[in-house]
This record gives structure tokens, C-alpha cells and sequence, in this order.
């Protein structure tokens, strides 16, 4: 029998516990590989605000001074010599700019701190059922502040992805089997944002399908093809206004390191703060926590964020690092006891059991 420990923070056995030694003494070995790839890859980076909000702040100047929208984007794009091809991808989608022009500037701030209270709320009352002890649940709600602390501020707050990225980690934790549609909702309005959202619905999509779930994946299908009209005719009023004279972009592949983007990541919450002597281990923690929670929640918000992570890793945008940004971090709360299963697995640590066979 493998003896079984008192768990330290974590409620519950997680895909960690019972592991074999061998298998134990790879995984670790996989971390501390992987704490060493962040240290050795570090290198120069352009924060995430810094690349997304001169071009949006600049757009809602504009569209606030009475300039439609079309207009303002491809004029702000130009002032901070970005590319507009393909414009489909170069320039952002209107909704978001429309509807903060004509809102007084105190309520912008509001709405989207409002909405990251919901979204921290909707985590904790997940999460909170399954730790043990204040201290887990008080490093819980301060990973959960942290992952959308810069959000709600300037400039961050007039950039599509910063709304959608927090639409996105509250819909993760609002779908469940009884309740699938509110998910979807929140789904189709951060794909009306920004197409950086298209993959996430994608993703629940394909998880919704293989689990039998056939009404939302429905539900996914339909928004997904609500989005997709949305771009069409985004694209369509674009036509006419981009020609191939106007600059386009590169390669869309543009590899970066782990540690660059685990860096990326961390400036674009208040794990930026730190130094990355200890941000790199915590995000290794982090990718073992939310490997040991088993729950379906996690599963999604661990498939959604690794295929943030590799589209990042690929293409280097910073949309693709805010889809992951709120909520990556988070893992480290479940981090102690994989960390503790894996140790003491390692060590094959065992009780041993004598059976004595008595003959009268």
C-alpha cells in the first residue's frame, strides 16, 4: 500500500497522487528542466501594454472626437507605423471603441472593474471548496487580484483583448453541465471584441463535442458562426479603404523563448513586480498545480491556456499572452501538495504489511 499523506492546502487527491517512483522522478526532473529553460531563455521583451494600447488609446481618441471608426483605426495605425495588412488581423474589430465613445471615461473603468470582481468571485466560489486552511484560500484571492490588477487602469482598459480576457477566464468558470449557455454568452462577446477569443471557443468546442455535451456545443457552434459574420463584415468594410500600397505585416510566425514569454506573461498582471529569479519557478509551480487539480474546470482552463501558450509561443502576440495572463499564476495555489505527492513518490516511500498465516 502506497501510504497516503494529509494533504497540505488541497482538499483532494489530484491526477499527481499515486504515481509511481520512476514516474515521480520524471516529472521532477521535468520541472527542474524546466525552471532552468526559463532562466537560460530570459531575454528583451515589449511589454504587453506597451504594443497593444498607443494604437487602441489613439483609435478612442479619435472616434471620441466624432471620426468614424474605419477612419480612426487605419489613421492611429499609421500614426504609430503599424501595418495595415492584412487588414482583417491589423485592424481591430469597432464594437468596443463605439460603445467606450460615447461612455463618460469613470465608467469604462466601472464596467471592467465590475467585471473582474465577477470574475474573481466566480473563481473563489470554485475554488475556495476544495482548500484547506486561510493561508491557501488568502494566496488564492491574491493570485486571482494580481492576474487582472492592471487590467481596469489606462491604457490597458481601451484594448479589446484586456476585455476579452477576463470574459474569457469568467466564462471558464461559469460553464457547467447545468449551465453551459452563460459560458457561450460570454464566449460570443469577447469573439465580437477581438478575434483573439476565436480559439478559445474553438477549443471549448471541441471539449464540449468529446464530452457529449451536445446542446452546448451547439451553443458553440452557433457563436462561433456569429463571430465569423461579425469578421466577414468587418473585412468587408475594410476592403475598400486598405490597398496594397499601405505596409503589411511579416511572417505571422514569430518565435519566441519560454522565459520571454513567461516574463510577457508576468508584466501583464502584478506578477510583473517580481523579479524573475522568482517568477520563472512560480510559473513552473504554476503548470504543475493546474496539472494536479483534476477537475473539469481545470481540465478546460489547462487545454485553453496551453493552446494560448503555444499560439504565443509561435507568434509571439501579445492577444495571445493576455488570453492566458488572469488566470496562469493561479496554479501555484495547488502547487504545495503536487510538489509533496511527487516527493514523496520519488522516494517510494511504502508501508509495509506483514500477513501471518496462523494454523490451529
Amino acid at each position: 500500500m502506497r501510504r497516503v499523506s494529509r494533504s497540505l492546502w488541497f482538499g483532494q487527491t489530484g491526477r499527481l497522487t499515486g504515481l509511481s517512483p520512476m514516474a515521480a522522478r520524471g516529472v521532477l526532473a521535468l520541472l527542474i528542466l524546466l525552471t532552468l529553460i526559463g532562466y537560460a531563455t530570459q531575454g528583451a521583451f515589449e511589454p504587453v501594454g506597451e504594443r497593444l494600447a498607443p494604437v487602441t488609446t489613439t483609435i478612442l481618441d479619435h472616434v471620441r472626437h466624432g471620426q468614424s471608426f474605419y477612419p480612426a483605426a487605419l489613421d492611429a495605425l499609421r500614426e504609430n507605423d503599424r501595418a495595415l495588412r492584412p487588414a482583417l488581423f491589423a485592424v481591430p474589430l469597432p464594437a468596443l471603441f463605439v460603445t467606450l465613445a460615447v461612455l463618460p471615461t469613470l465608467l469604462w473603468h466601472g464596467a471592467m472593474m465590475l467585471l473582474g470582481l465577477a470574475m474573481i468571485a466566480g473563481w473563489l466560489r470554485r475554488v475556495v471548496p476544495v482548500l484547506e486552511g486561510r493561508t491557501a484560500i488568502a494566496l488564492l484571492a491574491v493570485l486571482l487580484i494580481a492576474g487582472v490588477f492592471p487590467l481596469p487602469n489606462p491604457p490597458m482598459v481601451t484594448a479589446p483583448e484586456s476585455w476579452a480576457a477576463v470574459l474569457i477566464a469568467l466564462s471558464l468558470v461559469q460553464r457547467r453541465p447545468e449551465a453551459g449557455m452563460s459560458a457561450v454568452a460570454l464566449g460570443l462577446v469577447a469573439m465580437i471584441l477581438t478575434p483573439m477569443a476565436l480559439p478559445y471557443a474553438i477549443v471549448m468546442l471541441a471539449l464540449a463535442a468529446r464530452a457529449g455535451a451536445r446542446r452546448e456545443a451547439i451553443g458553440w457552434m452557433t457563436a462561433l458562426a456569429v463571430a465569423l459574420l461579425v469578421l466577414a463584415a468587418h473585412a468587408h468594410a475594410l476592403n475598400a479603404l486598405v490597398s496594397a500600397a499601405d505596409p503589411a505585416m511579416g511572417s505571422p510566425l514569430h518565435l519566441i523563448a519560454p522565459g520571454t514569454l513567461v516574463a510577457s506573461i508576468a508584466a501583464a498582471q502584478a506578477m510583473g513586480f517580481l523579479p524573475m529569479s522568482v517568477v520563472v519557478p512560480l510559473a513552473v509551480l504554476a503548470l504543475l498545480g493546474w496539472a494536479h487539480w483534476r477537475a473539469p474546470v481545470a481540465r478546460r482552463a489547462g487545454v485553453t491556456m496551453a493552446v494560448y501558450t503555444l499560439l504565443a509561443l509561435l507568434t509571439g502576440s501579445p492577444a495571445m499572452i493576455l488570453g492566458m495572463s488572469p488566470l496562469f499564476f493561479l496554479g501555484v495555489v495547488f502547487a504545495p501538495d503536487a510538489v509533496r505527492e511527487l516527493i514523496l513518490a520519488a522516494r517510494g516511500s511504502r508501508r509495509r504489511i506483514t500477513v501471518t498465516r496462523v494454523v490451529r
